[in-house]
């Protein structure tokens, strides 16, 4: 299953298949932060993108969003957190070293919005 970034009311979340999900990096080992997914295996939603392109950056070069081109010219995508990933307010940043044109290798598609986001952002306010 393609990781998928959706967003509701200005807040991105993101599913990540742990168990049957194409990771970079081994999520299962000890001491990682978060999943790092080449991009052609992110679905991801137009809004979705909007608000990572306009997020601000984190100060130092790690955030709870990483976009990274490299240097063979493929790209990927770093998410803080496993499973269920939800970035709003402070948490919705970007590295200062991020390249936003990754976000046009992802796979921009409509994504149904899961019930159980909506009803935590609803009940948020």
């Amino acid at each position: 299953m393609n990781t998928q970034i959706f967003s509701y009311k200005g807040v991105v979340g993101a599913i990540t298949d742990i168990k049957n999900g194409e990771f970079i990096n081994d999520v299962k080992e000890q001491g990682q932060l978060g999943c790092v997914i080449d991009t052609k295996n992110v679905d991801i939603t137009k809004e979705a993108k909007e608000l990572i392109r306009r997020a601000p950056r984190e100060g130092g070069s790690f955030a709870a969003i990483m976009l990274t081109r490299h240097e063979d010219k493929s790209s990927s995508i770093g998410l803080f957190g496993f499973g269920k990933h939800m970035f709003a307010d402070e948490s919705l940043c970007i590295g200062r070293t991020c390249t936003l044109s990754v976000l046009e290798d992802m796979n921009e598609v409509k994504i149904e919005i899961p019930k159980g986001f909506i009803t935590e952002i609803e009940s948020s306010k």
